[in-house]
Formats: C-alpha cells, structure tokens, sequence
C-alpha cells in the first residue's frame, strides 16, 4: 500500500514539474552548456514514459520481493518475540514451581528433623527410664540380698550364742542338760537377747 502511494506521488511530481521545467525559456547555450531539459517536449514524454516503465520494473523485480522480504523479515522478528516471551513466562513458572519444590522439600526436612529429633528425645527418655528402673531393681536386689546376709548373719550370731549358753549352762550347772532342756534353755535365752538387742 505504502509503494503504490509513493508510485503515485512519483508520477504526480513528474507530471508536475516537467511541464514547468520546458515552459522556463531556454538561455543560450554559452551562458549554460549543459540543461536539463533542453531539446523538444517529446523527448519529455518519452522521458516519462521510460520513468513509468522504470517504476513498473521496480515496483515488480525490487519492491515486491523487497517488501515480501522485509515482511518476511518482521513475522520472523514478531515470531521469535512472542518465543521470547512464551519462553519467558515457561521460564517463569518453571522458577516459581522450583522454587515451591525447593520451600516445600525444605519444610519436610524441617518436619522430618523435628521429627527425628523427637522420636530421639523420647528414646533418650525411654533409655533413662529403663536405667532407672534397673538402678532401683539392683537396688531393691541388693537391699533384699543385704537383708537375707543380715537375716542369715543374726542367724549364725543367734546360734552361736545358743552354743555359747549352752557351754555356758554346762559349767554352772555341772551337767549336761538333755535335748529337750538345751533347746529350752537357748529359746529362752535368745529370746532375752532379741528383747535386749531391740530396746
């Protein structure tokens, strides 16, 4: 459209101003030796007509494969803009998807170290427990074991002295006492000793 307008506005302009051009009058030709447009107004038509076959040639062999080109040349251009920009926007939520990827990947190792943390927390809770209650099973052991040697020791010491009464018993008496009087004796006296030993 722009090359037909300006094809037009050519012709007009030659159309113009050549008719003006030969009605100037012309000068001698030892004042100016060279004109333009000297000689007679066929040559003028003629000029035009070759003009015209000029713009005619141009407008088919230069300006349409020119224009085709330059349009061409802009779909290319419009074309890589718009993959520009749709490569931006896919670069774009890429990016944002990454980085929700990387906020969320990042909040689950936040849960799972809390988590961790927790469940070793509480093993560690679990642990000492266990330990105390072995500490106060050893210690009960060990207090029933302490009890049973002291049980089993006043038992020994309560023999002995049952032995030591009836040595004892011997000498004051002067006899020898019979089973039944002996064991009497010695119930009797260690039952005196356990009163003694408990006020």
């Amino acid at each position: 459209m722009n090359i037909r307008r300006m094809s037009v506005v050519l012709w007009l302009l030659c159309v113009v101003t050549l008719p003006v051009l030969a009605s100037e009058p012309a000068e001698s030709e030892e004042s100016s030796p060279f004109q333009l447009f000297g000689g007679w107004s066929g040559e003028y038509i003629w000029a035009l007509v070759w003009f015209g076959v000029l713009l005619l040639v141009l407008r088919k062999f230069a300006w349409k494969p020119m224009l085709a080109g330059l349009t061409n040349r802009t779909e290319h251009i419009e074309k890589q803009i718009a993959d520009a920009e749709k490569s931006k926007t896919e670069a774009q939520k890429v990016l944002e998807e990454y980085g929700a990827k990387l906020a969320d990947a990042e909040r689950q190792g936040r849960t799972i170290i809390t988590a961790r943390t927790k469940e070793a927390e509480q093993q560690a809770r679990e642990v000492s427990r266990q330990n105390q209650k072995e500490i106060e099973t050893m210690k009960l052991r060990a207090q029933a074991e302490l009890e049973r040697e002291r049980i089993s020791a006043e038992d020994e010491l309560w023999q002995q002295a049952g032995g030591i009464v009836q040595k004892l018993g011997e000498e004051v008496f002067g006899k020898t006492l019979d089973d039944q009087d002996n064991q009497k004796l010695i119930d009797e006296a260690i039952a005196r000793l356990k009163d003694q030993h408990r006020q």
